[in-house]
């Protein structure tokens, strides 16, 4: 029996006994044992997961372990045995590995000693091979029929990224639009916009807080690009695809690093990350995670950052249970990104010197967020888990950004009021996974669960709106800078809830694996007005089904095929002309492809072929003076990443995605697809070897680029293509660890997408960074 706290006793079985209630779940029948077989088992020393996974293949039986208890364990070679125990015992000789035979015949590899919490493999190594939050049935990324990029924190550190914007650069696919005057961060998955998650849950960007890639990078222990129907399974209106950021979690492993960096335009950084056991049993163990951050002035001289987190967690690990709670307080203070626009005129680009800010440099976005998350998995009996995980999140948005465009007479001017989002969330995603044998040839997964996420947001405007005509794009030396006014009172609650139902079976025979899922979702939007006389809130109610279906067939050990195919629906609360609200958007995603492991598995290459088409869009109809629905989008492409160790030293990460986007039918109002470039690839090279028996050392290389791309969907104002090369110099001596990076390092003019001809970022010119970490123990 577990000895935990009353309080911990207390939370784990109401977690548990909640969603076994809410689910209706029962245990499923007793399956008959399976016979063991007279085999000729074969398997020379490997990976410990890898030689498992082996005899469990050969021998036909169900072999299940623990990830933690068989990390970093190398097998014993196993020559003819006649039997799957047999087979297991030779592989596991000299560990402190014991068998353990399930009621269904199946084994369990356990540890013979207490299993304590380890780190997990995106904090020691750039490959990736396990899914995090973002798969219920326990997959590994390369039994998945999809497409999953991961990045690493190790990656992260390496490229020395200091925000989630700077991370997704390795993303296929994926096109970024920074800091925008208007809304903060966003970014999209092969042409759709995408909210994002944290730990596999919605949090308040996707009740419309939108500052979803505005988070320090300190505590992100990777980065999940999930495209095509991953990003379904989470149920909101991620229909391309989605970004989930998974934050580190503690281990048993008594460790305190300090890491200091500095570099161009005043940048100051500083991260403390400290965690251990803190029982002599190693079961319950903590972590704690400070960064702070300042900068002078941003590369286009605006108002220096200011980022500051602070991320306590506790974790209790045994060999049945896997409890994490956790909490990240940040608060960030933003200028706005460097940026140009479009002439209204002549529909090319305003060349400029971007290093000077356009009007004032007092223009800042100011991000908040107190998030707190847990995260539960308890063994109910070999072969049955059940997984509860939930977060609470505050966040405030401010902008105080001086809109710089043209008013309907075409003059350019600049508008000041200011804004301010705030918003709650909450989400709970509790499911019941279920692996069995149904005969000796048959496997099965099965996975059935619920999810809840509600969030609301209060919008406020500043009480006076300013309007200056013809601004300097240059240096402003005549015009008087007027101050923000203060925000008035509140205007409009904008409140939103989500609840689904699904479930996903998996069957495995000889080299295939099927996967068929179905998702359920109700939705519900209200929308209040908070002024006096304000008609009463309008509440409005859809509810929509998305199936999902794929196959992955083992065609050898090293090469799988597999193919994929879903249907996924965004409930849309818009009003259109005449008061009516528009129709969902539907959408048909497919995708198939091939993964492909190289150099005795230390490097994986993944290649598809994608078709995702929605039947309709939102636009402004300016004939009818409202919007209405537009014509329906398609994307088709190709998608290449490779990841891994190529030679001892080297590592590569890569990605390519080519896209031809095409609407359904074209327009008055809507002719190209905007913001979306056909091309973006990314490849990043580094080596690293032994300089001597107390110094190592090396150096990496960069190249991330993407073609042109429209800023309107007229097809008038085209943002050129865009790519950059970075280079890092490493040098570990004497317990610390130098990463000296030159960013740009061809100071090339870069900018960035967008879908505003009145906003164009500017990416980074060239700039230094130096980082250097000690390991105090």
């Amino acid at each position: 029996m577990l000895k935990l706290t009353a309080n911990a006793h207390c939370f784990l079985g109401a977690a548990s006994l909640g969603v076994i209630a809410v689910l209706g779940v029962t245990a499923p029948s007793p399956v008959s044992a399976q016979t063991e077989r007279n085999v000729d088992i074969n398997v020379p020393a490997m990976p410990m997961a890898t030689a498992l996974e082996q005899i469990g293949a050969q021998s036909g039986a169900e072999v299940s372990f623990d990830p933690d208890a068989i990390k970093q364990l190398t097998s014993r070679p196993v020559r003819g045995a006649t039997s799957a125990r047999q087979a297991l015992q030779e592989a596991i000789a000299g560990t402190n590995l014991v068998i353990s035979q399930s009621p269904n015949g199946g084994f369990d590899i356990i540890g013979g000693i207490v299993v304590f919490a380890r780190r997990d493999e995106a904090e020691t190594s750039i490959l990736v091979r396990q899914a995090s939050t973002s798969d219920r049935n326990g997959l590994g990324l390369r039994d998945q029929p999809r497409n999953t990029q991961v990045i690493s924190s190790k990656l992260i550190e390496q490229q020395q990224a200091l925000d989630v914007s700077d991370i997704l650069r390795n993303a296929g696919g994926v096109s970024v639009q920074v800091n925008n005057p208007n809304t903060g961060a966003s970014y999209s998955v092969r042409g759709f916009n995408a909210s994002g998650l944290v730990n596999g849950l919605s949090g308040g960007s996707q009740y419309g807080v939108q500052s979803g890639a505005n988070q320090p990078v300190a505590n992100i222990e990777r980065v999940e690009v999930l495209k095509g129907p991953d990003a379904l399974l989470s149920g909101f209106d991620n229909l391309g695809g989605n970004v989930n950021v998974v934050t580190k979690k503690p281990s048993a492993e008594t460790r305190l690093a300090v890491t200091a960096e500095t570099g161009s335009f005043g940048l100051v950084r500083g991260v403390i990350d400290a965690n251990s056991a803190i029982t002599a049993d190693k079961k319950l163990s903590g972590r704690i995670i400070a960064s702070a951050q300042t900068m002078d002035h941003n590369y286009g001289g605006y108002t220096g950052n200011e980022d500051y987190l602070y991320a306590p967690s506790l974790r209790f690990k045994d060999s049945r249970t896997d409890i994490v709670i956790g909490a990240s307080l940040s608060k960030a203070i933003t200028g706005i990104t460097a940026y140009t626009l479009f002439d209204n005129k002549t529909f090319q680009l305003i060349e400029r010197d971007p290093s000077v800010p356009i009007y004032s440099p007092d223009a800042t976005i100011r991000v908040q967020t107190n998030r707190f998350y847990f995260d539960a998995t308890r063994e109910l009996v070999p072969g049955i888990d059940v997984v509860v995980r939930g977060m609470h999140d505050n966040t405030t948005l401010r902008l105080a950004v001086p809109q710089v465009g043209y008013s309907r007479q075409g003059d350019l001017v600049v508008d000041i009021s200011g804004s301010q989002q705030k918003g709650s969330s909450d989400a709970i995603d509790g499911f019941v996974r279920i692996k069995t044998n149904v005969s000796d040839f048959l496997k099965l997964r099965l996975n059935v669960g619920y999810n809840y996420s509600r969030g609301d947001t209060v919008q406020r405007s500043g009480t006076t709106f300013t309007r200056i005509p013809n601004p300097p794009l240059g240096e402003n030396t005549t015009l008087p800078v007027q101050p923000f006014p203060p925000l008035g009172a509140p205007l409009l609650r904008a409140a939103g809830k989500q609840e689904g139902v699904y479930g996903q079976a998996l069957l495995e025979f000889w080299k295939v694996k099927l996967l068929g899922g179905l998702r359920k979702n109700w939705f519900e939007s209200t929308t209040t007005l908070l002024f006096p006389g304000a008609p009463p809130p309008v509440t409005n109610n859809k509810s929509g089904v998305t199936p999902n279906t794929g196959i992955v067939f083992d065609a050898t050990k090293q090469l799988s095929f597999f193919a994929t195919y879903s249907r996924g629906e965004q409930a849309v609360f818009t009003t259109g002309v005449g008061g009516v609200i528009l129709p969902n958007i539907r959408t048909t995603n497919k995708e198939a492809g091939l993964k492909l492991d190289l150099f005795g598995e230390r490097a994986t290459i993944n290649a598809s072929y994608f078709d995702i088409q929605q039947d309709n869009t939102i636009v402004f109809n300016p004939t009818l003076g409202g919007l209405t629905s537009g014509p329906g989008q398609r994307g088709r492409g190709i998608d290449l990443n490779i990841s891994g160790q190529l030679l001892p030293g080297w590592t590569v990460l890569g990605s390519y995605t080519r896209t031809k986007y095409s609407l359904l039918t074209k327009s008055a109002s809507q002719t190209t697809v905007a913001r979306q470039p056909r091309d973006t690839y990314s490849i990043y090279s580094n080596y690293r070897t032994r300089i001597s028996d107390a110094v190592s050392g090396g150096m990496s290389v960069g190249l991330y680029g993407r073609s042109s791309s429209y800023a309107d969907v007229l097809g008038r104002y085209q943002v050129p293509a865009a790519r950059q090369i970075d280079v890092n110099g490493f040098l570990t001596v004497a317990g610390f660890d130098i990463n000296l990076g030159i960013r740009n390092i061809f100071d090339r003019r870069n900018y960035n997408t967008t879908s505003a001809f009145t906003y164009v970022p500017v990416d980074e010119p060239r700039n230094v960074r130096l980082t250097v970490t000690k390991r105090l123990f």
